[in-house]
């Protein structure tokens, strides 16, 4: 197998190249293909650090972030009836104007102002990961690849899969493009030990491990019954196929 040889500039901070970097955005949405793609390798780059990260506050930070990129839309939906009203355009959920103020409760007002002030602070937060363009050449296939390189901050826990790496910007940055196409939920806790984080590529993925899986059934009050009948009908079935060998066999 050929190995591609890359050029960067040595003076460059990071030793990131465009590579191992994430990808610049393009006009138009990806086809249904590439997009699982996309949201398999931002839930799997997630998971993975998350995993590697816990006990840091890099580690608490992102967890923050998915918190709210979850939660905020729905608590919008259930107070959105507050008021909505326009400001530059753009459609804005908050206070109502001082002539309308008094016919909303304030309980309802103080809640919006709340999400207001939590979605200012999302915001807030993910400003600090400033990405900035990385170009690399690729010398046997006379071409070049383009990417986005986070600025480097040695507060940031970062770790190294294969040759990808993968920093709290990192991290937080595949969490906003999840949350944007409807897959956030890809990145779950196991239900179990709620301590691992797992890819879930379909809801009915609860746990990291086959030994979380065990232990969750075990605590069920049908556990054991349920055990014992799924013994008897693979003993059932065992005896079936056997008979049916041999069935086979003798009238060969």
């Amino acid at each position: 197998m050929a190995t591609s040889t890359t050029v960067t500039d040595k003076r460059e901070r990071s030793g990131r190249t465009a590579a191992d970097s994430q990808p610049i955005p393009r006009h138009g949405s990806p086809g249904a293909q590439q997009g699982r793609h996309l949201a398999f390798g931002d839930a799997d780059r997630v998971v993975q650090w998350l995993n590697a990260s816990k006990g840091t506050p890099s580690y608490v930070r992102v967890v923050a972030i998915r918190r709210e990129l979850e939660e905020l839309p729905s608590e919008f939906v259930i107070h959105a009836d507050a008021y909505a009203h326009s400001f530059g355009g753009v459609l804005r959920l908050g206070e109502p104007p001082p002539e309308k103020r008094r016919e909303w409760p304030k309980e309802k007002l103080r809640v919006q102002r709340q999400l207001r002030e939590r979605h200012v602070a999302l915001n807030e937060a993910l400003k600090k990961y400033v990405f900035r363009p990385r170009a690399t050449c690729v010398i046997l296939s006379h071409s070049w690849i383009f990417g986005m390189v986070p600025d480097e901050n040695k507060r940031w826990f970062q770790m190294t899969i294969g040759q990808e790496t993968i920093s709290e910007a990192d991290a937080a940055l595949s969490l906003v493009r999840l949350a944007e196409t409807g897959e956030l939920g890809k990145v779950r806790l196991c239900e179990m030990c709620k301590e691992r984080w797992r890819v879930a590529a379909k809801r009915s993925y609860r746990f990291c491990s086959d030994r979380c899986r065990e232990d969750f059934y075990a605590k069920a009050p049908d556990y054991h019954g349920r055990k014992a009948a799924n013994q008897r009908r693979y003993r059932e079935n065992l005896k079936r196929n056997l008979a049916a060998q041999s069935f086979a066999l003798g009238r060969g």
